[in-house]
């Protein structure tokens, strides 16, 4: 018989997927329903998150402490994707649970739920159908719908096409559980207001540190209040000893703008695979290793708080530099790109998603002191 998950890594599992069902990985669900009571002890104390575990799937709610626009949908392309997936969970409410329903019925009723402000929605518009389709394939990969008869992505190129499609319990699954009664609210504002306040006033430093940790690559110390950044300055190696204690493949480092948990290899390329042979990612470590290599030579000296100010040409610049000097190894898609600005732009996406640098206004951007954790030199070819 093979031994439970152990308690690490069913955190780690919670805090990676959206949810776990248990027909796609049933030892992983079978071990977190058997530790439930530890897990959600854990999750209640250390981040004030709700732990779900259902009959038939396990879910962590997690709140950031703040939000960012890459903690939205990867998957979505286009704003519209929103509206449409906000529209189909409140046609799924009134349809229910396991109902069949055709393709264009959807479309139809959607015409009613959209918000005016979403403006006209017009099928014959092929953005507005990928748009759908994006919503649509989200809600099937993630079981909340499920395809009896042809296939959602035809509608991308045909708007008659035809798809008999069925709801599943999942559905009711997919907003988020707030310790807090947020059914009243009516508009954006006063949800967003509701969940700020809930986040300040309901949580300790301590709880939205730890979201910021595990959640994030990076936790920038020139967002923490005073209260945050004396609780961090007072309690960090108490809460190191902590993690390092109940993970065994994580510890926490700091530095003077920043502060992150590192994982080990094995786990960083197992909960993120595409990392080693993306493109974008490689050039953006190689840009921050310029970087670096400028700080350590006296070229480029950071302020107090370890931050690197510069121009975005500066940046750009940089980035022509590791073009030069790297071009050789980099794959063929992306030497084809068409211009170097328009490859710097990815990277600098990249770069603004890992916290490593921050747009701060007037053509001018933060470059962190995290740019001197991370190497950019080319791996050993196995033989």
């Amino acid at each position: 018989m093979n031994e439970i998950i152990p308690f690490q890594d069913c955190v780690r599992a919670l805090f990676d997927r959206y949810w776990i069902r248990q027909a796609d990985d049933p030892e992983m669900f079978y071990a977190i329903k058997k530790q439930e009571g530890d897990l959600e002890a854990y999750f209640r104390t250390q981040f004030r998150y709700h732990l779900i575990v259902d009959g038939t799937f396990a879910k962590l709610e997690k709140i950031p402490f703040i939000a960012r626009p890459s903690m939205g949908i990867l998957e979505f392309e286009r704003e519209q994707s929103y509206v449409f997936f906000a529209c189909l969970l409140a046609y799924f409410e009134d349809k229910g649970e396991d109902q069949q329903f055709l393709l264009q019925d959807a479309c139809e009723a959607i015409l009613n739920y959209a918000p005016k402000e979403a403006g006209a929605i017009k099928w014959e518009d092929k953005s507005t159908r990928k748009a759908f389709v994006e919503a649509l394939r989200f809600c099937r990969d993630q079981h909340i719908i499920e395809e009896i008869d042809q296939q959602i992505e035809g509608f991308r190129d045909q708007a008659d096409h035809e798809v008999l499609l069925q709801t599943t319990s999942m559905f009711r699954r997919v907003l988020t559980l707030y310790f807090s009664d947020l059914s009243k609210l009516q508009t954006i504002e006063e949800f967003e207001c509701a969940v700020q306040k809930e986040i300040e006033e309901a949580t300790t430093p301590k709880q939205r540190i730890m979201r910021t940790w595990f959640l994030e690559s990076a936790l920038r110390h020139e967002e923490l209040t005073p209260q945050e950044r004396e609780a961090l300055d007072c309690e960090i190696e108490s809460w190191q000893a902590e993690i390092e204690s109940q993970f065994d493949f994580m510890h926490v480092e700091r530095y003077k703008s920043m502060s992150m948990i590192v994982h080990s290899e094995y786990h960083y390329g197992h909960y993120y695979p595409y990392v080693r042979y993306n493109q974008t990612m490689n050039a953006s470590i190689q840009w921050a290793t310029e970087v670096f290599d400028k700080v350590r030579s006296g070229e480029i000296i950071p302020d107090l708080y370890g931050r690197i100010r510069m121009h975005e040409r500066e940046a750009f610049q940089i980035f022509l530099t590791v073009k030069e000097k790297f071009h050789y190894g980099w794959n063929k898609d992306f030497t084809l790109i068409k211009s170097s600005e328009a490859a710097w732009k990815m990277v600098f996406e990249v770069l603004e998603q890992f916290s490593i640098v921050r747009s701060i206004g007037d053509k001018q951007i933060y470059c962190y002191d995290l740019a001197g954790r991370i190497t950019g030199e080319y791996l050993e070819e196995e033989n």
